[in-house]
């Protein structure tokens, strides 16, 4: 073990401030490392990897874009909190809002997990009712109401087992199911929360018509529809992914990519809803929220993804990997499926061709495989998510021999099996 990582362990529980980090479910020792530059990370020993992680999905741009590295430096030479009105704060949120019909207005948070949370403060408060139905497999944060475990392991997990009971599960693209518990739950649902595009069950991609009948079903029964962008808010469009799939929520939570690197969620929607913020029937604050540093580095950002182009060569990037993973999976005679939409993919190992509608279908593949890739790339150099049912990402400055080779190693790798 590393004596980075021991003394991690002695200070800090599991040695990370975030349990993916540690690398377990992968069986690895986590990197540690020193600097990251474009598409690159290096460890302390100097060892270069190509990141296909990127942070968990906030580098769009890759590390330390000089624009962005500008602005935040810019910024903390002119202060990095003033605790009362910044002009940045004030024309992100101006972006944003611009970018989508619903967003009338926007207010910033710190993290994913604050911007999904206070969504649902909202939806109860405007709606007068307590219960939320969530999907199966979807990830929203680590406070309580949104968390997965049963009942008999919630006091162990520090968990309320009363705010856990208000929950309601469906399966992700199961609109059926969606109206039989609307039906057995008549007048008590608040809000319906989903990924549009569920990235945290590896990749699952919402079938025709199910997010338009999930908007038709909270129209008609007067709950709040929450969409959970804080991967693919600005990730695969210049705003959020409901501007292309055609469904306009209720509420979107934003997060990662609009910060540029630095820590934010936001969330925003109808401006009916967001008045229970000003009229102070909703709480929410944070000393850190809309902070100067944090607002620099998203208008950095999100100037860069309006260029002309910006996403349609993204997109080029993502078709050139999910052609080449194609044609090396072929050609070694492997059976696993690709899910790519634009720059975020995932490796799921079920058989080529299987339908994957949501997390029951996910969870049927083995861990193996993926235990064995990530340890053949990462020697290879290159950086996964580690864990399998992160996806992974694209960003603007991944080369395209990368790329290539990226895929031919994922052959490879796989096509030799576990090593002793």
């Amino acid at each position: 073990m590393r004596p980075e990582i021991k003394r991690a362990q002695t200070v800090i529980p599991m040695g990370t401030s975030s349990p993916l980090r540690a690398c377990r479910n992968v069986k690895a020792e986590p990197l540690v490392v020193a600097e990251a530059r474009g598409p690159y990370l290096y460890d302390v020993d100097g060892t270069r990897y190509v990141d296909f992680m990127c942070g968990f999905g906030p580098l769009i741009l890759g590390h330390a874009p000089e624009t962005v590295s500008k602005a935040i430096a810019d910024q903390a030479a002119n202060g990095t909190l003033f605790g009362t009105y910044c002009p940045q704060e004030i024309e992100l949120a101006e972006r944003i809002t611009a970018t989508a019909d619903h967003l009338d207005q926007l207010r910033f948070v710190c993290s994913g997990t604050e911007a999904v949370m206070s969504t649902l403060r909202l939806a109860r408060a405007y709606t007068g009712r307590t219960r939320i139905m969530r999907f199966n497999g979807g990830y929203h944060g680590h406070f309580d109401l949104v968390q997965n475990k049963g009942e008999a392991k919630m006091r162990d997990a520090g968990l309320d087992p009363v705010a856990m009971r208000s929950n309601l599960f469906a399966d992700y693209n199961d609109a059926e199911g969606v109206r039989r518990l609307f039906a057995e739950n008549p007048g008590e649902i608040a809000a319906v929360v989903i990924e549009p595009i569920a990235c945290n069950m590896s990749l699952v991609l919402p079938e025709p018509g199910f997010l338009q009948e999930l908007r038709d079903i909270c129209t008609r029964e007067g709950a709040v529809l929450i969409f959970d962008e804080v991967i693919t808010g600005f990730r695969l469009t210049y705003g959020p992914a409901s501007n292309l799939l055609g469904v306009s929520p209720d509420l979107t939570a934003f997060g990662k990519i609009i910060g540029g690197g630095t820590p934010v969620g936001a969330f925003g929607g109808r401006a009916d809803i967001m008045r229970l913020l000003d009229e102070e029937r909703v709480l929410q604050g944070g000393t850190l929220a809309g902070n100067p540093l944090t607002m620099a580095a998203g208008l950095a950002t999100l100037a860069e993804l309006a260029r002309p182009g910006f996403y349609e060569e993204l997109e080029r990037k993502g078709a050139l990997l999910e052609a080449a993973v194609e044609r090396h999976r072929v050609a070694n005679g492997l059976d696993f499926s690709f899910v790519r939409t634009g720059s975020i993919f995932a490796l799921i190992f079920v058989p080529h061709g299987t339908p994957i509608r949501g997390k029951q279908d996910v969870a049927r593949q083995e861990q193996e495989p993926f235990i064995t890739l990530y340890a053949g790339m990462r020697e290879a150099g290159y950086h996964l998510a580690p864990d399998i049912e992160e996806p992974m990402y694209v960003s603007a400055v991944t080369t395209d021999e990368d790329l290539e080779d990226f895929a031919a190693r994922i052959g490879t790798i796989l096509a030799a099996g576990p090593q002793a």
